[in-house]
């Protein structure tokens, strides 16, 4: 995804930045043509690439757009909504189309049939409710699928994970008074999970809510390292060497019998 800083002239053009809106709101070109008032659509989308210029980007991609707009601040984010866990493949098409790729090249790269990649597309969009390209980035980032929040963060190092993680099914949304956290199973070749909290009653609480799930036993709290440091939340099967300052979710320390193959 391109990272360069917006030019030095600073925000959007007031039309400019109406006209991405509306595009990431869902509108389609005549739509957005006839609440601006703009005498054709042609000149609508002139409008658009007047906005990858601005942006320094080399193509009026509207995906694209959308995302550089709310990484750098032209147009204020929507607000996070209840985050969604999408597949392997929807989570790539949705990446690939924010960093300004096709269907096509998304196809290419899975080694897919194009109408197999337009079946996937077609998904995405769905379960985002999503009715163009650009508002299923707008969608993306309200779902936490993209964006700045710990469960995108989440979400990106599900997909990062080799070998790849248990599927997205399995994986746990955790409510938080901080906002949300994606869990995931311990199992196969991930015998030790983690999710690290800033605080000690945000841990205590994504313990509590982990605690006695498939997959998310046995379950400990490990104190933070430093004094800024977070506390870290595992759970798995193989655990290393208690250490001290440890404690297990129930707030007593840990005892042999709760880290497993000890003496192994």
């Amino acid at each position: 995804m391109n990272t360069r800083s917006i030019p030095s002239q600073g925000r959007l053009p007031e039309l400019e930045r109406r006209v991405l809106e509306l595009l990431a709101e869902g509108h389609r070109d005549e739509e957005v043509t006839a609440r601006l008032g703009l005498p054709s659509v042609r000149l609508m989308r002139y409008r658009v690439s007047r906005i990858a210029l601005h942006f320094g980007l080399p193509g009026a991609v509207r995906p694209q757009l959308v995302e550089f707009a709310y990484t750098h601040g032209a147009l204020p984010a929507p607000d996070p909504i209840q985050p969604l866990v999408l597949k392997a493949h929807d989570y790539d098409l949705v990446r690939m189309l924010a960093a300004g790729r096709t269907v096509k090249e998304y196809a290419r790269r899975w080694e897919l049939k194009r109408s197999q990649a337009d079946y996937i597309m077609h998904r995405t969009s769905t379960r985002l409710a999503a009715t163009t390209r650009s508002s299923l980035i707008r969608r993306a980032w309200q779902r936490q699928v993209l964006g700045p929040t710990a469960f995108a963060a989440d979400l990106a190092r599900m997909h990062a994970q080799r070998p790849p993680a248990p599927e997205a099914e399995q994986h746990v949304i955790v409510p938080l008074v901080s906002g949300y956290r994606l869990a995931g199973p311990a199992g196969g070749l991930h015998l030790t999970q983690c999710l690290d909290i800033p605080d000690e009653t945000g841990a205590q609480a994504a313990a509590r809510f982990l605690s006695g799930r498939d997959g998310f036993t046995p379950l400990w709290i490990t104190g933070p390292q430093h004094a800024s440091g977070p506390y870290r939340v595992s759970w798995g099967r193989k655990v290393p060497l208690p250490r001290p300052g440890d404690f297990l979710a129930d707030g007593h320390p840990p005892r042999h019998s709760n880290y497993p193959n000890l003496t192994a």
